[in-house]
């Protein structure tokens, strides 16, 4: 790592590792499990599968490689023509905020095209973004498309020297692997963006939602974790159109697309169902998460001014969520789908304006009989 005589002063040219495209026979012969883990994710270069997908791919690889207790992945971001915070792993919203549009080591990573290898201790700057993250040492590797460093996959532990060299040349061969399949996700985003956007609300479309929830799905049988589902409707809506027209209500279903939109993570994907009704999905989220977030949800519609053609005609609206998880609820997409319009549906019968999950609907029928 960095000499003794190393101080909160160096420059951070001293975190760079020189790293290599081959790996030698000794890294290989010890290091063979995480190097089949690289041979693994270049079989899977030529898969067809959305930008975001790829980041959780990588990440996933990544932990089979080291461990780390969290995680940040960059990636440049066209619309807004600035690096954006794609996934954060192991922490919570407001940990992560911070770091929303880039950090420290995102600008490094891509001044120096390199890993680095970063310890507290060493540099003003990192140690500040280290303590902000609760860790003690990181590995930094850059995201690379058509040769030009475009984001970045950072990793955090708790520990001193967590990472090693030999990590840092194994993490950059992954990175490597992975340039291809980025460079083509990256390409298509632009018109999967277009594609997959309602015109109307701004949010994805139902085809977009069935595609991304298959593949969260498939990324939660690997890592054992649970996946919620929201369905939401909005309450009395049809009254509300035919009261003031139709111009009136595509206002107000963008009015209300921006309040579920609020506060919900990168890896979250909202879109509309058709009509009046929306669906959220939220991966590595229990019940109890969802409930939060459709309750806030819930409480934000009711608490909401939604202009009906002019700011002296404000109406009130209400809506409707039914929750599942899986695997707890349903074990395939179909089986969540239905579980979770079920619970949609019990919540409009019993009074709308209230979130149910569907693990209610078993209690209740038992109470009935």
């Amino acid at each position: 790592m960095l000499p003794d005589d190393a101080t909160d002063s160096i420059p951070p040219e001293r975190f760079v590792v020189e790293v290599f495209s081959e790996l030698d026979q000794a890294t290989v012969q010890r290091r063979w499990r995480e190097v089949n883990t690289i041979l693994r994710l270049a079989m899977l270069g030529g898969m067809q599968i959305q930008l975001e997908a790829t980041l959780n791919m990588l990440l996933d690889f990544a932990a089979e490689i080291s461990f780390f207790e969290k995680s940040l992945v960059y990636f440049w971001e066209e619309d807004s023509e600035q690096v954006k915070l794609r996934l954060a792993g192991g922490m919570d919203r407001e940990t992560a905020e911070p770091f929303v549009r880039g950090n420290i080591f995102n600008f490094w990573a891509t001044r120096f095209g390199r890993p680095l290898l970063v310890t507290a201790g060493h540099n003003l700057l990192s140690d500040a973004a280290l303590e902000s993250l609760g860790a003690r040492s990181a590995l930094i590797v850059p995201l690379v498309v058509s040769n030009k460093v475009i984001g970045s996959m950072q990793l955090f532990s708790a520990e001193h020297e967590s990472f090693t060299r030999e990590d840092a040349q194994l993490f950059w061969m992954l990175t490597l692997v992975a340039e291809n399949q980025l460079t083509r996700d990256y390409e298509n985003e632009g018109l999967i963006k277009f594609a997959f956007t309602d015109f109307l609300t701004g949010l994805k479309t139902r085809g977009y939602f069935e595609q991304q929830l298959e593949l969260e799905i498939k990324r939660a049988e690997r890592k054992r974790t649970p996946i919620a589902m929201l369905m939401l409707d909005l309450d009395h809506f049809k009254t509300l159109n035919d009261t003031y027209g139709h111009h009136v209500g595509d206002q107000v279903l963008r009015d209300v697309s921006a309040v579920l939109m609020k506060d919900l993570r990168e890896v979250d994907t909202a879109a509309r169902y058709g009509g009046e009704e929306f669906v959220i999905v939220l991966p590595e989220t229990n019940t109890t998460g969802a409930m939060q977030v459709a309750n806030r949800i819930r409480r934000g519609v009711e608490q909401a001014k939604f202009f009906a053609g002019s700011p002296r005609q404000v109406e009130r609206l209400t809506i409707s969520i039914g929750i599942a998880i899986y695997d707890q609820d349903a074990q395939s997409k179909r089986e969540l789908i239905e579980a979770a319009d079920a619970a949609l549906y019990q919540a409009k019968g019993q009074g709308r304006n209230q979130v149910v999950t569907h693990a209610e609907l078993g209690v209740k029928k038992k109470e009935v009989s």
